[in-house]
């Protein structure tokens, strides 16, 4: 229990203090994670020979980040190295790392990912700066005030829809409570808070900056956010076709209030709105093998 207060403590605080450019919290976050880190590697959860490549990974995005990097090949090299670094740890497909038992519910081991850790470390440090909205007014000076219309539209649009194509069934959750807080914190912390800060943060921002690069159109920035809503809905392919619809259609929400906002916190607030109200109150249906 002590290790899983640690983990997502740190992680929050972590989370926080990249948000609001505030190191104390930002340090305290980070001295907080180096115990559950610690923890993993010496129960062999995360492989001590693959400590070097996790380094060099930090490294990278330091490098990204600042202007140590220069611009051209170098740049492109690096960042297509952090790609696939990130999609090989998103995908669970990089060697020396195994399932780490972070807490014991009535004698259930509840098993945390070790990947979720470093791409916590790896991923929202390099948000990029949100573009300004072209053309578009609305939504830009109420930032709140966007939200709090988009929450609903958007649960009134995916439950439905869900519904009518039986993905979904109404059904409250029977989880014990520690299983519940345990999956709600860990759903904010490490998918939302990762999903939105690489796909809107990172994936969303760029796919704009191209489209605006390469088209003179007026629809270039809606052009990037279908793209990149399109990429999040394909990650999901492992839910089958219906879960690729619906997780593009949520992944163009969260991107529109990105957007329209600038704020990654309300991105991350719509998708744990979404995933909250799924894991209380819908049961997602068996897919076809």
């Amino acid at each position: 229990m002590g290790l899983a207060v640690l983990l997502f403590a740190g992680g929050l605080l972590f989370w926080i203090g990249l948000r609001s450019g505030q190191r104390r919290w930002l340090l305290s976050g980070g001295s907080l994670l180096l115990i559950p880190f610690a923890g993993m590697v010496a129960s062999g959860s995360i492989a001590p020979v693959i400590l070097p490549v996790l380094a060099g990974g930090g490294i990278l995005v330091w490098a990204l980040k600042t202007p140590r990097c220069p611009p051209g090949a170098l740049q492109i090299a690096a960042g297509l190295g952090y790609l696939l670094l990130v999609l090989a740890l998103g995908f669970r497909q990089f060697p020396g790392l195994t399932p780490f038992s972070l807490l014991d519910v009535s004698g259930k081991e509840v098993l945390f990912p070790p990947e979720k850790l470093l791409l916590l470390a790896l991923v929202p440090p390099l948000v990029l700066t949100p573009l300004q909205p072209d053309r578009w007014r609305w939504g830009c000076e109420p930032p709140g005030k966007t939200f709090a219309l988009a929450l609903p539209v958007t649960l009134l649009v995916l439950i439905p829809l869900a519904l009518f194509l039986e993905h979904l069934r109404p059904g409250w959750t029977h989880a014990p409570i520690p299983v519940l807080v345990y999956g709600l914190a860990y759903n904010f912390l490490f998918v939302c808070v990762l999903e939105e800060s690489f796909f809107r943060g990172i994936v969303q921002t760029l796919c704009m900056r191209w489209a605006r690069h390469w088209s003179r159109s007026s629809h270039a920035d809606g052009w990037g956010l279908i793209i990149a809503s399109l990429l999040f809905g394909g990650v999901h392919a492992g839910g089958g076709l219906t879960f690729v619809f619906l997780a593009t259609l949520a992944g163009f929400a969260y991107g529109l209030v990105y957007y329209l906002t600038g704020r990654m916190d309300y991105a991350v607030f719509l998708h744990f709105a979404v995933n909250t109200v799924h894991q209380l109150a819908f049961a997602a249906l068996p897919t076809p093998a």
